[in-house]
């Protein structure tokens, strides 16, 4: 496998630094016989805490070799709103060196992935997957689109799974209430415009109870997670029956399994089309497992889901930790998605 290391160590962090030379490198050791001599950056919208740009190499002439477009994803430019991203930059980089080879699941090609501890600067460059295209938060996914996802995650899971995780008592989540009701305060206005008059009322219960169900979502089964599979995280081939491609690794980890499968399903389908098709796709999912050597209790898969489900309304909450990288696409989309959040803590919550 070719080195993903970063020609002589540097890694652009502008797009002045991404240059011809240090492009001709990497493709060079990819297997790319390619004399690049420009360079074309375009935005690629919709990415809240990294830059993307999609790279798109220029070569002297047709004889010169061949290189594909790439997507470049670098890390935020202010330090100030870097700092608490660097952790996820560590974790998104790890993934592809050192966890993406080994499971199996369909991720676009790494060319480089570096991170930087003591700036925060991290390069990856990725395969440029169009024409096939990330899902739309909004509109939200096909029970197909869907299925094909959650077959994926089982993928992922089925590698790395344990049945028993290390079962942290509710003490330890003791920080989780103060949490929420902190951004709660912050957020409660603009949820009630966008949701409803009960945001108080079920943030109260969500508190109550949130440390009892990370205790109980910790004794497992656990197993690597990617940790924010929604729609715009998967990209979607225009070919029948081609697999899904996951992306944004920046929460990959060990952790609960049906918070993956959750988060995908609440956020991904509209209340009415979750309440009728969840049952079925948690069918799938165990389904999947068993194809791959894991035995699972169906029941016990299903009150788990439950439980990470409506953990999901916890995520809407602390999305207001962000606001300020909030763009006019977000502030649009995120009511959708708080939501659908809204819809399964109060279904699954009695």
């Amino acid at each position: 496998m070719p080195s993903l290391d970063p020609p002589g160590g540097v890694i652009p962090e502008t797009p002045a630094e991404l240059t011809p030379t240090w492009l001709a490198a990497i493709l060079t050791r990819h297997g790319f016989s390619a004399a690049v001599q420009s360079i074309e950056l375009r935005p690629v919208a919709g990415a809240l805490t990294s830059e993307v740009l999609r790279v798109i190499p220029r070569m002297q002439d047709e004889t010169t070799g061949f290189a594909p477009p790439l997507v470049w994803k670098r890390s935020l430019d202010d330090a100030t709103q870097r700092k608490p991203l660097k952790a996820s930059y560590a974790a998104e980089v790890n993934f592809y060196r050192d966890v993406a080879p080994t499971l199996g699941v369909s991720v676009p090609r790494c060319f480089v992935a570096a991170y930087d501890d003591k700036s925060g600067a991290h390069a990856l460059l990725l395969e440029d997957l169009a024409p096939g295209s990330a899902g739309d938060l909004q509109a939200g996914v096909s029970i197909l689109e869907a299925e094909s996802v959650v077959r994926e995650l089982a993928r992922l899971h089925a590698h790395r799974w344990r049945p028993i995780g290390p079962q942290h008592p509710p003490e330890s989540f003791s920080d989780a209430p103060g949490l929420i009701e902190r951004w709660a305060s912050v957020g409660a206005t603009f949820l009630e415009q966008h949701l409803d008059s009960n945001v108080t009322e079920r943030t109260s219960r969500y508190v109550a109870n949130v440390a009892d169900q990370l205790s109980s979502l910790s004794a497992g089964p656990e197993t690597f997670v990617h940790g924010d599979p929604h729609p715009a995280n998967v990209i979607f081939p225009t070919a029948e029956g081609r697999r899904p491609h996951l992306i944004d690794w920046q929460g990959s980890g060990s952790g609960a399994a049906l918070r993956d499968i959750s988060r995908f399903l609440v956020l991904g389908l509209s209340p009415d089309e979750r309440r009728t098709h969840e049952d079925g796709l948690l069918d799938v999912y165990v389904e999947e497992l068993d194809s791959r050597g894991v035995k699972t209790d169906s029941a016990a898969i299903a009150q788990n889901y439950r439980t990470a489900a409506q953990l999901q309304w916890g995520w809407a909450v602390l999305f207001f930790r962000f606001e300020s990288l909030w763009d006019s696409d977000i502030r649009a989309t995120f009511p959708v998605l708080a939501q659908r959040a809204a819809a399964a803590f109060d279904d699954l919550s009695r």
